[in-house]
């Protein structure tokens, strides 16, 4: 089995915001100024092109250009596990090998999506990406967007197998953060993949967090991280959780709506704008969030004195 490396997979793991021009083209040096941003404010390291990214409105080369440009921003300054992850096995293939040539440090791979494959299927996929490939696998397990949750037991059969070497949670039940440390062992790198069990997760025992904070806050995401794993501050960390709570609950308002509005990305995007980073807006048909929503942002983040 490939000798874990816990060392270098811990902190916050920021996820990448593109850049857009008005026209809807890829904006190279608006993503480069997001690097630069979550860099300077101390992030641990990068996982481009998960779901922040927004892969699913960019083809197939949009996302390998993206991807160099990111690597090539960050130069080897902190680690860059890839979101390479698409519904087929061989495109998954084809963008792993494309990571791994420009020279990412592993994967970030949701599972199959949209057709709900057989869970034989989708652990084979795995088991293909990490046969062809040879990087090291973080499974970024989503339910909500995939329609599909590798359980812990899975995820310690596939780390029996050398298949899969940490994994991204994003769950509402803090119990797959037990499961999976009882299950995968002390050693197994785990990330709290939500903002609203960050708190929770880390205070069980996960190594780190990837989410939406650490692109809107990044260096108090990252003091939250420090007080809970490296200095055992229960009580300080508490404190700024409950200064950064109604932050993350603007972010998943809308889980709690039927409309789904503000939508979790355009907030994480409007954060990046009011901080004077260029990134347009999304293609559509993700659109800004609206004035009123807007207001409430600027507001929260000059109350916790980021803007």
């Amino acid at each position: 089995m490939t000798p874990q490396k816990k060392g270098d997979l811990s902190g916050i793991f920021a996820p990448t915001l593109t850049g857009f021009h008005a026209d809807g083209s890829i904006s190279a040096e608006g993503t480069r100024r997001f690097v630069r941003f979550l860099l300077d404010l101390g992030v641990d390291g990068l996982t481009p092109l998960g779901s922040a990214g927004e892969p699913v409105a960019l083809t197939r080369e949009e996302r390998k250009s993206l991807l160099e440009a990111i690597v090539d921003e960050n130069a080897g300054k902190v680690p860059v596990y890839a979101g390479t992850g698409d519904y087929g096995t061989s495109a998954t293939v084809e963008l792993s090998l494309h990571a791994k040539s420009v020279g990412c440090d592993g994967l970030m791979l949701i599972a199959p999506f949209l057709l709900r494959p057989p869970k034989q299927d989708v652990l084979d996929h795995y088991r293909r990406i990490r046969d062809r490939v040879g990087l090291p696998i973080m499974i970024y397990n989503v339910p909500l967007l995939t329609g599909t949750e590798i359980t812990p037991q899975e995820i310690q059969l596939l780390q029996e197998e050398d298949v899969v070497h940490s994994v991204k949670w994003s769950h509402l039940e803090v119990a797959r953060i037990h499961d999976t440390r009882l299950l995968c062992g002390p050693q197994f790198p785990i990330f709290a993949g939500i903002d609203l069990i960050a708190f929770e997760a880390m205070a069980v025992g996960a190594d780190g967090w990837i989410s939406g904070l650490q692109m809107m806050v990044p260096a108090l995401a990252r003091r939250l991280h420090r007080l809970l794993t490296v200095d055992k501050n229960l009580e300080d960390a508490r404190a700024l959780w409950y200064r950064v709570l109604p932050l993350v609950n603007l972010e998943y308002r809308a889980l709690g709506t039927t409309d789904g509005n503000p939508h979790w990305l355009a907030v994480c995007r409007e954060a990046a704008a009011l901080r004077g980073i260029p990134i347009g807006i999304s293609r559509g048909p993700l659109a800004p969030v609206d004035s009123g929503v807007r207001a409430e942002l600027r507001s929260l983040l000059e109350d916790l004195e980021q803007l």
